[in-house]
C-alpha cells in the first residue's frame, strides 16, 4: 500500500492567482412555504476552478437577515457605486437593498453590510408600494426604480407608482437624504406615444415589472397591462419624462393594444409572439420581465437589448422564449424589420433540463445569457433549480444549438421558490484562489539516456490527497521525492544549484531539502507518492517545491540524476 505523506510546515504567503471565470452570479430564492424566513441571497464561487458552481459547497449565502430586509428581492443588478463593488435589489420591504462587503469575506452577513439606498414608501410619503425592476445609467449613475401599486378601491394608482429616479447628491453612499428622488413616470398621470399613422396612444404607466438603461440614458419598461415595452427620456431636462415626445413605443411583440405598430417579424410570422390569451378572457397575456442590456456590444457599436419570456408552460407561446434586439436603423425602436431575433427557443434547444419556467436572466461578458429557471437535477423533495449559461458559440445569431448550453449551478440541496438573478465580476468580491501546481526546470539524463520527469495527479487542495509521479527512472531501483519551502535558498547554497561542482554535470538542485522520502521504483522506471494537506487556515496560499532524486552510479561520478520540479500552492 502506497504510504501518504503529510504537508505541516507554514510557509510565507503565495501571490494571488487569477479566477478563470469572467462571471459569477448572485441569485434570490428560497423556500417560503417550509420555513418563512428561509429566503436568501446566494453567490456562486468557482472554488475549484473547474469553470462551473456544481461542487457542493460553491453557493454562498451571500445576504441573509431571517426575512427582515430580504423579501421578495427582485431585478438585482450589480453595480460598482462610487467605485465600492455592490448588488442592489428591490424588496418587497418598500425599499431598494444596497449589500457591500466591507470586511472582505466574500458574503455580506456582517451588521452595516446590508442597508437601505433608498426608502421608497416615505420618500413619496405613501402608505405602501409594490416595488419591481431597477436599473442603473450607465453614464449617470442614477438608480431607476419602477413601483406598480395600484388599489382599485383606491381609486387606482396610488402615489409614487410609475418610475422613480434616484440620485446620491451628498455623495453618502445612499438615496435616503431629501431631494434625491424625483417621479420621472408618473403612474397617476396621462401620457401617449404615436402610434400607426402618427396618431396619438394613451399608454399605460402603472405596472413596469422591469427596466433596463441604455447607453444614451433611454429607460426601457416592460408594462404588464399593455405588455409593450416603451422607452422614456427627459427631452427638455425639467427631470421627468411626461411631456409630449418623451415617450414611445419601444418594442411591441405582443400587440395587445389597438393602434400601436406591433414588430414586423410577428406581424409577418417570422417571428413567434410570446404572448398567449389571458385567463380573464379577456385580451392577451405575456410576461417579458428578463430586460437587460450588454452596453456598445452590437454590431454597429451600438447596445444589445435582450428581452426574457418569464412566462410559465401554461402560457405556452412565451414560455421560455428569449429575444435578442438591436436598434439597426437607430430610430430609437425594435420594432423594424431584422432587430429582433429569436435567440433561444426552448422547443428545439438540446438541454438537458429544458426549462418551464424561467425565473429571471441578465446578460453579461458581451455575449452571452444566463437565465435561473425552475427545472434541474431533482433534490431532496423537488428539483434544483438549475442556472443555464447561453452562448451562440458557432456564430449562427443564436443559442439553440447542442453545447451552447451549460448548467453552471442548481440550487442545492433541494429547490426553491426562485425569483431573480444578477451577473457579477469575478474578483469584484473575495473569493478562493485555486490550489494550482507548475512543472518547471529541466531534468539530467540518466544512464539509460533518460530525462527523469516530475508530475501529479490531483490538486493541493485542503483537505485531500494528490499524488506527485515520476516517470522515466530506472526500472526497480531507489529514488527519493525531495520537498522544500523555496526554491532561493537552501542553507548556504543559493536556488537553482548547479551540481556540476558536485560531480553531476547537467542537473540542477531546484528546491530547498526541507523533507526526503524514499520510494522506489516500478519495473518500468514509474514511481509515485501520495501527498496529505490538511486543512489548517495557515496553510492556504503557502507555496512548495518538489523534485525527484533519481540514483543512479552509471551516469557521472556523484551517481545522482535529478528531475524537473514542481511549484505549487495550497489552498
Amino acid at each position: 500500500m502506497r504510504k501518504t505523506l503529510a504537508l505541516f510546515a507554514l510557509l510565507p504567503a503565495a501571490a494571488p492567482l487569477a479566477a478563470q471565470n469572467p462571471s459569477e452570479f448572485v441569485l434570490y430564492g428560497g423556500d417560503w412555504s417550509v420555513i418563512p424566513t428561509r429566503y436568501e441571497i446566494r453567490r456562486t464561487v468557482d472554488m475549484d476552478f473547474d469553470g462551473l458552481y456544481t461542487t457542493p459547497g460553491e453557493g454562498w449565502q451571500f445576504a441573509y437577515d431571517y426575512g427582515n430586509l430580504i423579501k421578495y428581492v427582485e431585478q438585482m443588478r450589480y453595480e460598482p457605486f462610487q467605485g465600492t463593488p455592490a448588488v442592489f435589489g428591490v424588496s418587497q420591504s418598500d425599499t431598494v437593498l444596497k449589500m457591500v462587503d466591507l470586511d472582505g469575506d466574500g458574503v455580506c452577513m456582517t451588521p452595516g453590510e446590508l442597508i437601505y439606498f433608498a426608502d421608497h414608501l416615505a420618500a413619496h410619503g405613501g402608505t405602501d408600494s409594490r416595488l419591481k425592476g431597477l436599473d442603473f445609467d450607465p453614464v449617470t449613475g442614477e438608480l431607476y426604480v419602477s413601483d406598480d401599486y395600484w388599489i382599485a378601491t383606491a381609486g387606482g394608482p396610488q402615489i409614487g407608482n410609475g418610475i422613480t429616479r434616484y440620485t446620491d447628491l451628498d455623495g453618502d453612499g445612499v438615496c435616503l437624504s431629501p431631494g434625491e428622488y424625483q417621479l420621472f413616470v408618473d403612474g397617476q398621470g396621462t401620457q401617449s406615444v404615436a402610434g400607426v399613422g402618427g396618431a396619438p396612444v394613451t399608454i399605460g404607466l402603472t405596472d413596469f415589472e422591469a427596466l433596463m438603461v441604455d447607453s444614451a440614458g433611454v429607460v426601457i419598461g416592460f408594462e404588464q397591462q399593455d405588455l409593450v415595452l416603451y422607452a422614456f427620456q427627459d427631452m427638455n431636462g425639467d427631470g421627468d419624462a411626461m411631456d409630449p415626445g418623451e415617450a414611445w413605443n419601444f418594442l411591441n411583440l405582443v400587440g395587445d393594444v389597438p393602434g400601436l405598430e406591433q414588430n414586423a417579424d410577428v406581424v409577418a410570422g417570422l417571428l413567434p409572439n410570446p404572448g398567449c390569451p389571458s385567463s380573464s378572457g379577456v385580451g392577451m397575456y405575456a410576461s417579458l420581465e428578463g430586460l437587460s442590456i450588454d452596453h456598445g456590444a452590437g454590431s454597429n457599436g451600438g447596445d444589445v437589448y435582450w428581452i426574457i419570456s418569464t412566462a410559465s408552460s401554461s402560457c405556452a407561446p412565451g414560455n421560455g422564449m428569449i429575444f435578442r434586439g438591436e436598434d439597426l436603423n437607430a430610430d430609437g425602436d425594435l420594432n423594424d424589420a431584422g432587430e429582433v431575433t429569436l435567440w433561444m427557443d426552448p422547443n428545439i434547444v438540446p438541454m438537458l433540463y429544458p426549462p418551464s419556467f424561467i425565473h429571471d436572466g441578465i446578460s453579461h461578458d458581451n455575449g452571452s445569457v444566463t437565465i435561473f429557471q425552475s427545472t434541474g437535477p431533482m433534490g431532496l423533495t423537488q428539483a434544483q433549480n438549475a442556472v443555464y449559461t447561453l452562448t451562440d458559440l458557432n456564430g449562427d445569431g443564436d443559442a439553440n444549438d447542442a453545447g451552447e448550453q451549460t448548467m453552471v449551478y442548481y440550487w442545492e440541496p433541494d429547490g426553491c421558490y426562485g425569483v431573480s438573478i444578477a451577473a457579477v465580476p469575478t474578483g469584484a468580491f473575495t473569493g478562493y484562489e485555486p490550489a494550482y501546481i507548475e512543472i518547471l526546470g529541466t531534468a539530467g539524463t540518466t544512464s539509460a539516456g533518460q530525462q527523469p520527469a516530475i508530475g501529479h495527479v490531483g490538486d493541493p487542495w485542503m483537505g485531500t490527497t494528490f499524488d506527485v509521479t515520476l516517470a522515466n527512472g530506472l526500472p526497480s531501483s531507489p529514488v527519493e521525492l525531495l520537498i522544500g519551502w523555496s526554491d532561493t535558498q537552501w542553507n548556504q547554497f543559493s536556488l537553482p544549484l548547479d551540481l556540476a561542482a558536485f560531480g553531476a554535470p547537467g542537473n540542477f538542485l531546484y528546491t530547498s531539502i526541507d523533507y526526503r522520502y524514499p520510494a522506489f521504483t516500478t519495473g518500468s522506471g514509474d514511481a509515485a507518492k501520495t501527498i496529505a494537506v490538511p486543512v489548517n487556515a495557515a496553510l492556504d496560499g503557502r507555496d512548495f517545491y518538489m523534485q525527484w532524486h533519481v540514483i543512479d552510479p552509471l551516469a557521472n561520478p556523484r551517481g545522482s540524476v535529478t528531475s524537473d520540479y514542481i511549484h505549487g500552492v495550497i489552498h
